[in-house]
């Protein structure tokens, strides 16, 4: 019988975005990538402010002239190459398994105070870097693993560093669901090898450590989802958001934790590895968890909907949905990209089109009646705070007008017209 315990994928929910030039599209149309250069600015503070996006001078109005105000270069691969923590990491292979055992050698306990750091241990430490391994000291620690294996303890250690950065927030809530996947199924391995390997009092010690390593991990990733995607709507008047989606998170977790492990007890063949100088990947619970997450998604046709309770409302497709959702909305009022020139009845119309936009979106992502109806409610208070950004930014240029008043009618200085925002955003709702 399929079971789903979780796909390894990218989010579909992904580049969420809702510009006014592409207001047609549905939400989860994925954003053009922002080009990877580095930038030097070379310019005045007012060809950087006529950049601002904030007001676009009329044909009537003075215009000043502009010199290219920016030198492209061309990155460096190393600095710009992305390091991800384990439960980010779109797989683990055997050659990864191979890197991060010889690279356990190196490891060393550092305490940070107040006032530096301090090495606890008595050995020089060493730091090394996986471009400096040559191939052969990998080649011969590859022999030795085949030789030794791993030994029957469980590397702790390595457990909980791999669960270190595992709570979510803003930057990583696309990889969600992918980060829930990672604990659950390390957390199911982990707890088949105990209950194999060890018996008595040594099977019950071990198994009390993996409950207390899991337990934390799974509360750190609850509580930081709620604290920046709950907080988030919180903030925008949703009473209770945060709660219930800690709560959803716990249960989306153990959810996927029991699935995988009734997987294991229904599929001991679901990593098959014959070949005797590579027995001691069974050991690397990292790499053994990583060819469940595999196995279990390769067998399964349609996921199973996790049901919803008033406790824990919402599912993994709701929680993925609002995270995106909710770091969309986040960006906007950082940062606002919103060009106030032709008129703020304009504004308004963009933001109509937006809202149409998500709940096309959300009908086709499927989410809970629940879900739907908070991200509706928080629309409005939205709107508030995108104007109280442009109007931060629209402070900032009278200040600088003050300071420099022969640029008056250059750039915008008046607050914008909310009446005029919401008269138009609702004549444009009403004819959708």
């Amino acid at each position: 019988m399929a079971m789903f315990v979780g796909q390894i994928q990218t989010n579909p929910y992904a580049g969420v975005g809702m510009s006014a030039a592409r207001a047609t599209v549905p939400l989860a149309s994925k954003q053009t990538p922002t080009a990877k250069y580095d930038r030097v600015e070379i310019g005045t503070r007012s060809q950087v402010t006529a950049h601002s996006d904030i007001y676009t001078p009329g044909p009537s109005q003075m215009r000043m002239l502009e010199t290219p105000a920016c030198t492209k270069v061309a990155p460096d691969s190393s600095l710009i190459r992305e390091i991800l923590p384990p439960s980010e990491e779109p797989s683990y292979t055997e050659e990864d398994a191979l890197i991060n055992q010889y690279m356990k050698q190196f490891r060393a306990d550092i305490y940070l105070y107040g006032d530096g750091s301090e090495n606890a241990s008595s050995e020089p430490l060493k730091l090394i870097l996986k471009d400096d391994i040559s191939k052969e000291d990998l080649e011969k620690f590859r022999g030795e693993l085949a030789e030794h294996g791993l030994g029957d303890e469980i590397d702790w250690r390595g457990v909980k560093s791999d669960f270190v950065q595992i709570g979510i927030n803003f930057g990583n809530v696309e990889r969600f669901e992918q980060k829930a996947d990672y604990l659950a199924s390390r957390y199911a391995v982990l707890k088949d090898r105990i209950q194999t390997q060890f018996t008595g009092d040594k099977q019950e010690a071990e198994l009390q450590k993996l409950e207390q390593i899991y337990t934390e991990a799974k509360e750190e990733m609850a509580n930081t989802y709620a604290e920046s995607i709950g907080g988030f709507f919180e903030d925008l008047g949703q009473s209770g958001a945060a709660e219930d989606m800690r709560n959803s998170v716990l249960a989306l977790v153990d959810q996927k934790a029991n699935a995988y492990t009734d997987y294991i007890e229904k599929n001991r063949d679901y990593v098959s590895i014959t070949d005797p100088d590579k027995q001691w990947l069974k050991q690397d619970d990292g790499y053994m968890a990583a060819q469940l997450r595999q196995s279990a998604a390769a067998s399964q046709a349609e996921p199973h909907e996790q049901p919803v309770n008033e406790q824990a409302p919402y599912d993994g497709n709701d929680l993925a949905f609002a995270g995106i959702y909710a770091k969309t909305l986040s960006q906007q009022l950082e940062n606002p990209k919103w060009s106030v020139y032709d008129s703020d009845a304009a504004l308004g119309q963009h933001l109509a089109a937006q809202y149409s936009a998500l709940k096309t979106s959300a009908g086709n992502a499927g989410i809970s009646e629940k879900l739907s109806n908070m991200l509706h409610s928080s629309f409005d208070p939205f709107m508030d705070r995108l104007m109280d950004s442009l109007d931060a930014l629209i402070d900032s240029n009278r200040g600088w007008v003050a300071e420099k008043p022969w640029m008056s009618g250059t750039i915008r200085t008046s607050y914008i017209d909310r009446r005029s925002v919401y008269r138009s955003f609702q004549n444009a709702i009403s004819k959708v």
